[in-house]
């Protein structure tokens, strides 16, 4: 009889799987698995749903010590069933994730999910692994040892990827990485058939190997850019000619701080009916001008949009200002003041986005803005409101 390699051993599939297929059988664990994942999105919520990868998520002690009494899982059995595969005392081993025992865990779930064909909760699955510690939070942090900055990675998005890129095709960070790991799960049905020590090693191999190379390839971008100050709206107090944003150092943080502080008070507050009101004028009435903000706001897919406006908005009216503060009434008046015949890269950006936002919601724009002053007047209103928002939230 020939001898058995060594990779043919099948411990987690003998003694770690059994356990995984035990405890989720029962109803109540996987009721209260739905609840351990609704409560782990939902803290996470603003990071996953970014349109780039611009914080790390974790996956702490903590949050495995509650998957596991979440699930009914008995922790013990599955680091037993891991000190008994080939690999498990070789100090070298790659991947040494292949050793840990909330990783193999997860893997053995994703398996019991396919097997009874139990597809919403395999795509749970599926996104609880690739956000679990070994995976999306580490890769991030192997290229990001600081969080990247906002602006640039804003102009890395909007001007550097293309659709070949999940980022872009899917919108925001939870998207592609779903995608990507979906992709992996329909990709080796013989592993996870089979299921020995080895399968289970190239498995996650295989998932941390597409996740790291999805935030890999942004971040060689991102690098680039940073390096490339004159790409995009950086940040030196010498240079304030027209064609050119640099601001201080200090003015960068604020700027992302205003953007961000604006954006909370538009996507998690319903419309102001007396900024509304102040906003309005003779071409678009409140109850118009009302209808087009929700239904801006009400599609995640407008975020980026409106991040970027946001983000021109304060940086163009900072590269001028004396007092840069928007919660001066000079900001305001700034912000509607028309510029039509600007040649400035940056006000042409800040038209062409808010053109974007009209366009894709409201049909009355489409029909009307064949009038210079009708067209003017939409920009005026939302340019108004807008900026409105921006200095009471950042007040």
């Amino acid at each position: 009889m020939a001898k058995a390699k060594p990779e043919d051993t099948t411990s987690i599939r003998d003694n770690g799987y059994p356990e995984v297929e035990r405890a989720l059988k029962i109803p109540a664990n996987i009721t209260k698995y739905k609840k351990f994942m609704s409560e782990f999105l939902s803290k996470y919520q603003t990071i996953l749903y970014a349109n780039a990868p611009l914080k790390q998520t974790y996956y702490t002690h903590d949050d495995m010590t509650k998957w596991f009494n979440a699930t009914g899982i008995d922790r013990k059995v599955i680091k037993e069933s891991i000190k008994g595969t080939y690999f498990f005392k070789m100090a070298a081993f790659n991947p040494n994730y292949a050793k840990d025992e909330s990783t193999i865990a997860l893997l053995c779930m994703v398996r019991y999910f396919r097997q009874k064909k139990m597809v919403p909760e395999l795509n749970l699955a599926i996104i609880n692994m690739a956000f679990s510690g070994k995976f999306y939070p580490s890769v991030f942090y192997k290229s990001f040892r600081y969080p990247p900055a906002q602006h640039v990675m804003e102009y890395v998005i909007n001007q550097l990827l293309n659709n070949k890129y999940d980022i872009i095709k899917h919108g925001n960070v939870i998207g592609a990485v779903k995608s990507i790991a979906t992709t992996w799960n329909e990709s080796y049905d013989d592993r996870f058939g089979s299921f020995t020590d080895e399968d289970c090693a190239y498995l996650v191999q295989q998932l941390h190997n597409r996740i790291d190379s999805f935030i890999h390839n942004i971040a060689v971008i991102y690098y680039e850019a940073n390096e490339n100050k004159d790409a995009f709206i950086t940040y030196d107090s010498d240079d304030v000619s027209e064609d050119n944003y640099h601001l201080a150092d200090n003015d960068s943080f604020k700027i992302n701080r205003i953007v961000e502080n604006t954006l909370t008070e538009l996507t998690t507050k319903p419309i102001d009916d007396i900024t509304c009101r102040r906003s309005s004028n003779e071409n678009v009435k409140m109850g118009e001008l009302k209808a087009i903000l929700e239904n801006l706001l009400s599609d995640n897919k407008n975020i980026p949009l409106l991040r970027e406006f946001i983000m021109l908005m304060v940086a163009i009216y900072f590269q001028q200002a004396k007092y840069k503060s928007v919660t001066d009434i000079a900001f305001i008046s700034f912000s509607i003041r028309p510029t039509p015949n600007s040649k400035d890269r940056y006000v042409t950006r800040k038209k062409e986005l808010m053109d974007m936002i009209l366009l894709n919601n409201s049909e009355n724009f489409q029909r009307r803005r064949s009038r210079a002053a009708t067209e003017s007047a939409y920009y005026r209103a939302i340019n108004a409101y807008i900026a409105l928002i921006i200095q009471k939230a950042n007040k």
